[in-house]
């Protein structure tokens, strides 16, 4: 699928979906078109909110019929894996410089330095650099994340690791307005490599637009 010079298609968007009451938390990355189906249902949609906190499935469910997301969208995040699959490494080293430029988000990976770098080493914020081992092992780890959205099916199994990304930077106390500024950062970056694509145009009605 090519995504492409079409202002109605649906864009990749990448969002941060925290459970009320719970530290459980997870990414979700898709192709919303907002104004899809919005017209066709008038009734009220009844959800059960306990249900949404704990069974994952179900708080999918919710955010692709909330967002609009359909198998089609699906589809064309897969689509793009041939495309982005060689610009993770680019964008991964742009997520860390950025995550680095401001003592607010720094202040994170420096206070988990000792549960991966050399510990005889005496390093202050302002010293604190990429090429930590910590960060080496944080870059990989990204990228394995990033290269799986694109890649494979929205199951179950796709849902438990995504909870569990969440839950890891919960349990490291990151607080979620820098969570939702770094994905908004990402997004915009991968916006960009989307537009820069050059082999062809996307039928916006195939693509669900």
């Amino acid at each position: 699928a090519i995504l492409h010079r079409c202002t109605n298609q649906t864009l990749i968007v990448v969002l941060f979906c925290q459970v009320p009451r719970k530290t459980s938390s997870f990414f979700l990355i898709c192709l919303p078109n907002t104004t899809k189906n919005m017209s066709e249902n008038s009734s009220v949609v009844q959800i059960d909110e306990e249900k949404l906190i704990t069974d994952l499935e179900y708080r999918f469910q919710y955010l692709c019929q909330f967002i609009g997301i359909t198998e089609q969208d699906i589809e064309l995040i897969h689509g793009s894996a041939s495309f982005l699959g060689h610009k993770v490494d680019g964008l991964v080293d742009a997520v860390y410089d950025r995550l680095f430029s401001f003592s607010c988000t720094k202040k994170v990976f420096f206070s988990q330095r000792e549960k991966y770098d050399d510990p005889s080493q005496t390093v202050t914020l302002d010293t604190y650099d990429l090429n930590k081992p910590q960060i080496g092992m944080r870059k990989s780890s990204l990228k394995r994340f990033i290269v799986r959205l694109v890649t494979k099916p929205y199951d179950k199994a796709m849902l438990q690791a995504l909870d569990s990304m969440g839950r890891i930077h919960k349990a490291v106390n990151v607080d979620l307005i820098h969570m939702q500024a770094l994905l908004a950062f990402v997004q915009d970056a991968i916006l960009a490599e989307v537009f820069k694509m050059d082999t062809g145009t996307v039928d916006c009605e195939a693509a669900g637009g």
